[in-house]
Order: structure tokens, then sequence, then C-alpha cells
């Protein structure tokens, strides 16, 4: 007849399971002397890697900086030479204007 396997049963199957774990871990011979320098090696071009990326993220994100404030500084130019306009046009509209009137009066008189 099948059982299903407990609380107790599954521990201990678990229990089994980590000491085959440690006694393979434990059975496996140290690393050399060439495979920790060449870990080494590779660590440290990792982090040469990740420093030059670093730089690189911060150099982009001064380079964005200095883009986003000469978009200002131009938005501001173009918003102030589009009031000088308006106020150059309104000027001319006013001369026009005078002008006629100027005009008019002469033609009555």
């Amino acid at each position: 007849m099948f059982k299903l396997p407990d609380y107790n049963d599954r521990a201990k199957a678990a229990a089994e399971a980590r000491l085959a774990k440690l006694n393979k871990f434990k059975a496996a011979p140290p690393p050399s002397e060439d495979a920790m320098a060449a870990r080494a090696r590779a660590a440290e071009k990792r982090a040469e890697r990740e420093e030059e990326r670093k730089l690189e993220r911060a150099e982009k994100a001064r380079q964005a900086e200095e883009n986003r404030i000469a978009r200002e500084a131009a938005a501001v130019v173009a918003a102030e030479h589009a009031r000088l306009d308006a106020i150059s046009r309104d000027a001319a509209l006013k001369a026009a204007r005078d002008a006629r009137y100027a005009a008019r009066k002469q033609r009555v008189r």
C-alpha cells in the first residue's frame, strides 16, 4: 500500500540531501593558485569596466545637463526676440495708424 511521506520523512530526506551536498563540497579539491589568480584578474577587469561605465554615465549626465541648460537659454532668447518683435510690430502699426490719422486731418482742413 502506498503511503504519502509525512513531515518526518520529508525532513529526513532534506537533511540527507544537505549532507550529501556538504560532502560533495568537502570532497572537491581546493582551487589552484592559477585559478585563484585568474579569478582575481577577472574581478579586477570587471571592476575597471564598471568604473569606466560609471565615468561614461557621469559624462553623459553632465552633457545632458549642459544640453538642457542650453535649450532653456535658447528658449529664453527666443521668447525675448518674440517679445521685441511684438513690440516693434505694435510700434509699426501705431505709426501707420498715426500717419493715416494725420493724412485724414490734412484732407479735412
